[in-house]
């Protein structure tokens, strides 16, 4: 996680400067936005970059030394078994580790099926980085039992072409919109750490309060929850598995910033309990906590009048840790600024009702250009699905959800239901 509000630490941070204020009404000057704007087709897809290319020739060569491996019937039961008793999110397994486990056996038998020396292999797996070995498409995983009907694929960036070999080492291109009926054993960049155990109880705490310094919490925590989220598409290749939708909490990136966020509090599947939340369909409906209380009492202390940025991603690369370029950052930020007077925010706002002091949700301004965290990958980039923009701001009405996530052309990638309880 980029950064994270400790309690007694933000007590003492500086006061942040440009106080927010009340969304805009009917008399004023925010552009008119369409009454109800349709969610986001697909887009046409990435375009590899030139640097990705250097890796390409070291991913192709163990891709191909690993087709050839399988077709010994007792390496592909190895491989089966290895991929059976993974622990990891879709039964990934390293790659590197891998080949060395058992003694380098599968280095051995890579080497021998290609009629090279183990060096020529071991050299390839080091230049290509961290990489993960699994079936990414769940009807391959079901049906592949161990048998010779199987490819083996690689891809550097998500969306691009596939590039297949048979087990006679046969080279293909394969379709990177849908998968061939033929199961797919994908050789890839990892997305996956592979130091952290899996499972969402790996980072527990006792109280809400530790989970302010990253250490996990309880199911029963008060504050801000997603209650349903629609997605308009995955924003994920088929060779890359299930989507990682990530959203983030974004604040100051330093006390007195107005231009730069940073990552306040994840929420992903690899994000510490309690905001560790899994979405793999379009559609999800549920109760996630995004931010807790006492994370927004300590926000307001630390940055009075300053509001938040609900940032949603899909992750291509490291788990809660933001990577695109600049570029697409800001733009994305620069078109919702333009479009609604800086409203892209959120605020926490406390009100007497009948029961007592309440907290409400409200549109609130930013005046934040940039995303701190962002920087150009040459692996991969994340996905931008868009940030949170109230439905109140843009004049859209849905009776499921009340905040629409807005691309950089002000299409409705998301629509998410926010609620404070």
């Amino acid at each position: 996680m980029l950064a994270r509000l400790i309690p007694s630490a933000l007590l003492a941070l500086a006061l942040g400067a440009c106080a927010d204020h009340d969304p805009p009404t009917a008399a004023s000057t925010t552009p008119t936005a369409p009454a109800a704007p349709a969610l986001s087709t697909p887009s046409a897809g990435h375009i590899p970059s030139a640097a990705s290319r250097a890796d390409e020739v070291h991913l192709e060569a163990l891709a191909r030394r690993v087709a050839l491996a399988m077709r010994d019937s007792a390496f592909r039961t190895y491989v089966r078994t290895a991929l059976d008793q993974s622990p990891f999110t879709e039964h990934k397994v390293q790659f590197q580790r891998f080949l060395h486990a058992d003694g380098g056996r599968a280095l051995e038998a890579l080497a021998a099926a290609a009629g090279e020396g183990a060096e020529a292999v071991e050299a390839d797996a080091l230049a290509a980085a961290s990489l993960e070995m699994y079936l990414p498409v769940p009807a391959h995983r079901a049906a592949w039992s161990g048998d010779a009907n199987l490819l083996v694929a690689t891809a550097i960036e998500d969306h691009e072409a596939p590039i297949a070999f048979d087990l006679a080492g046969h080279r293909q291109l394969l379709d990177p919109a849908r998968p061939p009926a033929t199961p797919v054993l994908a050789v890839e960049p990892a997305e996956t750490n592979f130091d952290q155990p899996a499972g969402p109880a790996r980072m527990q705490c006792a109280t809400p309060e530790d989970c302010l310094s990253g250490g996990g919490g309880t199911a029963t925590t008060t504050g801000l929850y997603l209650t349903y989220a629609q997605y308009a598409q995955d924003f994920e290749g088929w060779l890359k598995g299930s989507p990682e939708f990530e959203i983030h909490i974004m604040g100051p990136a330093q006390p007195g910033d107005t231009t730069n966020l940073a990552s306040f509090q994840c929420v992903g599947e690899k994000a510490a309990a309690p905001y560790t939340w899994d979405m793999n369909q379009l559609t999800w409906s549920g109760s996630q906590l995004l931010f807790s209380t006492a994370q927004m009492n300590a926000f307001s202390t630390a940055y009075p009048g300053r509001s938040f940025v609900i940032f949603a991603l899909e992750d291509d690369d490291t788990a809660c840790g933001i990577r695109t370029d600049t570029d697409r950052g800001s733009a994305l930020i620069k078109a919702i600024s333009d479009a609604y007077a800086n409203y892209k925010a959120a605020k926490d706002e406390d009100v007497l009702t009948l029961s007592g002091i309440q907290k409400i949700l409200r549109a609130a301004r930013s005046g934040s250009s940039l995303l701190s965290s962002a920087y150009s990958f040459l692996k991969s980039n994340d996905d931008i699905v868009g940030i949170a923009v109230s439905d109140s701001v843009i004049g859209r009405y849905h009776t499921q959800s009340n905040w629409s996530v807005l691309d950089k052309t002000l299409n409705t990638n998301a629509a998410f239901k926010l609620d404070i309880h």
